[in-house]
């Protein structure tokens, strides 16, 4: 892993972390200060237990809103699971999301974990997808787990579990406003919001800690995210890379036009130019193959050179 995207996941996690620990200190103001201390040791030793790789099915179903998969779910899925045992892309564990987010439809959770919509299953099981199309989503959710460092995924996420309920509050009341004018655009101002709000704090019977309070929040809306984009860019690139390696260059590029539709013209090419790349690359190997196979001595018969 290179350490510009190293720096690229801190820039992603920290500050997510370091907020959410403000906004449980917020949410569990009304303890005394022995309960709030007792609050931070019982998240630490969590998170320390799951940075070990320990408690990982229990905690994937937590923070992904997730539930092991039923038996027919299990039987619907199993060939693309063996397909992905073949292409040496198989999870360690399956759950299932409780309802459909709308997101990626598998989703990589700590270190060996990938929680599948229920679209997927259903489009099994309906045949409106095959295997290799499941193969390829599920896949791409296993390499990003390869390529990223998901050892201290799930302790990242218990300490931003409380900025994250939060972060999705406020962009559901947006959305769910969203259709009065001003709705959307006030959002998108939170930054002169939160600089006006910081004024006012230091102006005379302000409150400056509200006011450094609602300015670090608002700039972490911006930066968490925007680092979090830059690093999935990155893991979105070199997962790609070994999908197509497995041979699902086809099913991948459905997939990123299915989930991304005009927005994936970028991805479909570099796709594209990879695949090409891999079919080069073993046509090159076939043709040297006999020579290999022969020692190198094929050239030296005489009815070689007519």
């Amino acid at each position: 892993m290179r350490t510009s995207t190293k720096i690229i996941r801190l820039f992603a996690v920290v500050p997510g972390a370091l907020t959410g620990s403000f906004v449980a200190i917020i949410g569990l103001g009304f303890l005394p200060g022995a309960g709030l201390v007792a609050a931070f040791a019982g998240t630490l030793v969590v998170s320390l237990v799951l940075a070990t790789g320990r408690w990982e099915p229990p905690a994937a179903r937590v923070f992904g809103f997730a539930r092991g998969l039923r038996a027919g779910e299990r039987a619907t899925l199993a060939p693309t699971l063996a397909l992905l045992e073949v292409l040496d892309l198989a999870p360690g564990r399956v759950l299932m999301r409780g309802t459909d987010t709308g997101g990626l439809v598998a989703s990589p959770i700590g270190r060996r974990t990938v929680i599948v919509e229920p679209n997927v299953i259903q489009g099994l099981y309906e045949r409106r997808l095959t295997r290799e199309d499941a193969a390829a989503a599920i896949g791409y959710a296993v390499a990003s787990q390869r390529v990223g460092p998901a050892r201290f995924d799930l302790a990242a996420r218990v300490w931003a579990f409380p900025w994250t309920i939060l972060y999705v509050v406020v962009r559901q009341i947006a959305r769910a406003f969203s259709w009065v004018p001003a709705a959307g655009f006030a959002w998108h101002l939170r930054a002169v919001v939160g600089v006006i709000v910081v004024v006012q704090g230091f102006q005379p019977g302000g409150d400056p800690g509200l006011g450094v309070t609602t300015g670090v929040l608002v700039a972490i809306s911006y930066i968490a995210p925007a680092a979090d984009r830059a690093w999935r860019g990155v893991v979105e690139r070199d997962a790609d890379q070994i999908v197509v390696r497995a041979g699902l260059a086809g099913s991948l590029v459905n997939y990123a036009q299915w989930q991304l539709g005009p927005d994936s013209m970028e991805r479909v090419q570099r796709i594209a130019a990879a695949a090409e790349q891999r079919k080069q690359a073993r046509a090159q190997a076939e043709v040297l193959a006999p020579t290999r196979e022969t020692g190198g001595l094929v050239l030296a018969h005489p009815t070689a050179l007519r």
